[in-house]
């Protein structure tokens, strides 16, 4: 239970110029979730080992005080001893470095600080629940404060009552990280919805860079992607990437969706006597199985999916459609019926496949997403097209006349970071007050013309009379 009058938590993020206030919310229940993590030991470990650490972890949310992003999620993480905290706080720093480069990776973007769009991955940033410094690569510095005076806060540190009475700070880390909408798939396309392919390119490229660095996020799934927003840039984002692990060594549990899972992981997980040995190879795989799961979701549609290519194979119920590329070309064609679509369809089917296109290449330890997304737009751009009705004569005259309140709405709509509902509203709101305004300026010179009418209408009269 949150005492009111105990001073709120307070993140300080910071860098070159920038700062950001968050301010944390307490939890809206009580419940706790237990996360275990296989993590490297303090040091490291030649052999190889990794070791286990179970947490208790609250989630919460924070607002931000300052300019930047407004909403944010926060994971609470209580460890058992020092050691178990040491070494997840270092396991936490290598995952949040490992995802700032793969934001960084992306090119042509104008990024002003670490934890602002664009990206591929949301940003993650580590805070000591004992009030000390984290920095991150020079580019961010973390710290949890209060409202007070930052040494007495620092001589008298305690957590909200709402952690735990008497909860020891030094235990405790916290993960935060922007919040962003989730999505609402369509359920069916009865046509591939490739107006949606060219979001999916900065998620690609970050995917095979979070690779090579040798992480993975192991859960991507609809829940887990997002779409984003800021002036200069917009796509699909991938979220929940606290739970990204080290893909080498690799851990021996894994965290994510059973339903999302590669059929690789899947067989071994049901196959007792193959027994339990995750690799590098199959982690990536998980990650790029995801990611097919995800595109097809945004082109067949979110319900189709997974009542279809994630269920029993009619032909084979002991598998899944996708554990066969010829049962996902099947469906696929039967989805789509029109036969033009099938270039995309191929390129589409190929990596549910045991060859080189297939399952050899998706437990590759080479970069794979970009240029699978590559030759997905190639394909779609093979497939016939019915010839367009001829367009309707456009009224330019209307678009030169208004182009000053068209400007007006869209650089409303644009401005700063935010999700698609939140531009849509934004425009909204900007097409009230513009076209409120047009109305107001069309009525003064209509009124002007009709005043100016009556009177030459009154001297005419007037003159009529005289002369009569």
């Amino acid at each position: 239970m949150a005492d009111p009058d105990e001073p709120a938590m307070v993140i300080d993020l910071s860098g070159p110029q920038w700062q950001v206030l968050l301010t944390v919310a307490p939890p809206r229940g009580h419940e706790r979730k237990s996360v275990d993590f296989d993590v490297p030991p303090i040091g490291g470990d030649a052999t190889g080992q990794l070791r286990r650490i179970h947490t208790q972890v609250i989630f919460t949310t924070a607002s931000n005080e300052r300019d930047g992003w407004a909403n944010w999620h926060v994971k609470i993480y209580g460890c058992a001893d020092l050691g178990d905290t040491e070494a997840l706080r270092q396991h936490l720093h290598g995952q949040a470095t490992a995802l700032q480069r793969a934001n960084r990776y992306l090119g042509g973007t104008d990024r002003r600080t670490p934890v602002e769009p664009p990206w591929a991955v949301v940003p993650v940033q580590v805070v000591r629940g004992d009030g000390q410094l984290e920095q991150l690569s020079g580019a961010v510095t973390t710290r949890l404060g209060t409202p007070s005076d930052q040494i007495v806060a620092q001589l008298h540190r305690r957590l909200p009552s709402w952690i735990g009475e008497g909860a020891r700070p030094d235990l405790y880390l916290l993960a935060v990280s922007p919040q962003i909408d989730l999505l609402r798939w369509e359920p069916v396309r009865r046509w591939p919805g490739t107006e949606h392919l060219g979001d999916f390119r900065l998620l690609a490229a970050g995917l095979d860079q979070l690779h090579q660095l040798k992480w993975a996020h192991c859960d991507i799934k609809p829940e887990n992607v997002c779409w984003c927003a800021n002036q200069d840039s917009s796509g699909y984002v991938l979220i929940d990437t606290d739970a990204a692990t080290q893909a080498d060594p690799p851990p021996t549990v894994l965290r994510g969706t059973e339903l999302y899972e590669y059929g690789g992981i899947r067989r071994m997980r049901y196959d007792t006597a193959q027994g339990w040995n995750l690799t590098p190879g199959l982690l990536y795989a998980q990650d790029r199985f995801g990611f097919l799961i995800v595109v097809l979701c945004a082109l067949a549609g979110r319900h189709w999916v997974e009542q279809t290519l994630l269920h029993a194979d009619p032909d084979d119920p002991s598998a899944r459609v996708a554990e066969s590329e010829e049962a996902v070309l099947k469906a696929l064609r039967e989805h789509w019926a029109d036969a033009r679509w099938e270039p995309l369809i191929v390129v589409l089917a190929e990596p549910f496949g045991t060859g080189p296109r297939g399952q050899i290449a998706i437990e590759s330890p080479h970069p794979w997403a970009e240029a699978w997304l590559a030759e997905v737009f190639a394909a779609e751009q093979r497939c016939e097209r019915d010839p367009l009705p001829a367009a309707a004569p456009a009224r330019t005259d209307l678009v030169y006349a208004f182009a000053g309140p068209i400007e007006a709405i869209r650089a409303y709509a644009r401005h700063g970071p935010a999700t698609r509902p939140e531009r849509v509203h934004r425009a909204y709101d900007a097409i009230g007050v513009q076209a409120q305004a047009v109305a107001l300026r069309r009525a003064a010179i209509w009124l002007s013309i009709w005043v100016v009418g009556c009177v030459v209408a009154g001297a005419a009269l007037g003159v009529l009379a005289v002369g009569g």
